[in-house]
């Protein structure tokens, strides 16, 4: 009996560790990931494949700026689609800028500025179907240098990213959707997606509320994630860099209004006096739950929208990112009093699915919401807007009011509107991607 006792506990204990064993052993697996590794090029190689081409097809959308008859609409990384829109209801696109690296431009004249990866270069659209290069200011945008995790040196940019497979051993329990390589690019996941006006008698652009450029007077400001950065530009041939001012670390947007800059970042608008264009002077804000960031202003008062989730595009293997928003909670339209600049107050709020872009002209008010579609208010009262219609189209992301036109842009096509009856918004014509 002893003997079968002890056998008994023996086996028990046997069952006991295998059982462990097994537990500890679920805790544990292979798991295949992606593996996006920087492509890197020099930027002195960049830059010469700057030129023209024929006009392309428009495969993918970004920022939009408008001077006279002409659309600028730019292919994120790619470069700049040149649409001749003197008739809003058949535009023609014209001719395609190869400019790598591009994501923002503004116009003055016959100037256009562009970003090209960390370079800001300035170049000659007298005639857009023959541009020419007329000067770079180098490392101007050196947060351009880094990206999720891996870092170049100024003479160098990402300009794609290579994909592979790896295996790698990792604790299931504590695994995440994606990994950073330490400088060796992002690891994710085989089945989760890596997602990427005024002036003084010069004609100048208007850019929509998503835009980094703005040009005020003899002057262009641009704004990187800390940097305010002021550019002389009375010689449009020869663009120097006058002064900076680091601002803060989440700037996404700057919109100017006569000689104010209405500056958004993810955790609220900075207003800044530019009327010393190279001193610019913080006058107040207004602070809000880390979200996206957007603003637009006239002499009384600012709109902002609020949203939490913003897709960036790269021209990294057609890969978008959508990571900068996450974990914010608000989507949402503030209406805020600026009147007394020195103290800014909200009086109203507007609860809306995913807000972007807006635009404004006299009493109209336009908001894209990414998921709703276009929304066209009376803004006559700013304290009590009137939803006049809802126009349904998908991914609506920025828009331009001009004189009775709405262009907006969405994730694949670019739409013209003629909102000059507010009760009856028509469509003129839309560019297919």
């Amino acid at each position: 009996m002893k003997n079968l006792n002890s056998g008994k506990c023996v086996l028990a204990i046997a069952f006991l560790c295998a059982v462990l064993m097994s537990s500890c052993l679920k805790d544990k697996a292979t798991k295949t990931y992606k593996v996006y590794a920087p492509v890197i090029e020099k930027l002195i190689t960049i830059r010469q494949r700057i030129k023209n081409t024929s006009a392309q097809k428009i495969s993918q959308i970004g920022k939009i700026s408008v001077l006279n008859n002409h659309i600028f609409l730019v292919s994120p990384n790619n470069g700049i689609h040149v649409i001749d829109n003197s008739n809003p209801s058949a535009p023609v696109n014209v001719t395609f800028i190869v400019l790598p690296g591009c994501h923002d431009i503004a116009i003055s004249g016959n100037t256009l500025y562009a970003d090209c990866y960390s370079d800001l270069v300035a170049i000659d659209i007298s005639d857009p179907t023959n541009i020419k290069v007329l000067k770079t200011i180098l490392n101007h945008f050196p947060d351009r240098r880094s990206a999720y995790g891996y870092n170049v040196d100024s003479t160098q940019a990402i300009v794609d990213w290579a994909i592979k497979d790896t295996i790698v051993n990792q604790n299931v329990d504590n695994a995440s959707n994606y990994i950073y390589g330490g400088g060796g690019g992002i690891y994710y996941l085989n089945d989760v997606a890596l997602s990427s006006s005024s002036s003084s008698g010069t004609s100048v652009s208007t850019n929509g509320s998503m835009a980094r450029f703005a040009i005020v007077n003899n002057y262009l400001y641009t704004v990187s994630t800390t940097t305010l950065s002021c550019i002389q530009i009375v010689n449009s041939k020869d663009p120097l860099l006058v002064s900076q001012l680091n601002i803060g670390w989440n700037i996404e947007t700057v919109y100017p209004f006569k000689d104010k800059l209405f500056i958004g970042s993810q955790t609220g608008m900075n207003i800044y006096d530019v009327n010393t264009p190279t001193k610019p002077v913080y006058l107040s804000g207004f602070s809000h739950a880390r979200v996206c960031d957007p603003v637009i202003a006239d002499s009384n008062y600012a709109y902002v929208t609020l949203h939490t989730e913003s897709t960036e595009n790269s021209n990294t293997n057609q890969i978008s990112i959508s990571l900068r928003c996450t974990g914010g909670i608000s989507n949402e339209l503030d209406v805020l009093d600026i009147s007394n600049l020195s103290q800014v107050s909200q009086i109203q709020q507007y609860s809306l699915s995913r807000p972007m872009g807006l635009g404004k002209d006299g009493n109209t008010l336009i908001v894209c919401d990414a998921i709703d579609g276009l929304k066209v208010y009376d803004a006559t009262d700013p304290a009590n807007l009137i939803l006049k219609q809802t126009i349904s189209i998908s991914n609506a992301y920025d828009v331009i009011c001009l004189k009775g036109v709405a262009l907006v842009s969405t994730a694949n096509a670019l739409y013209e509107y003629d909102y000059r009856d507010i009760n009856d918004v028509k469509l003129l014509s839309k560019l297919t991607f």
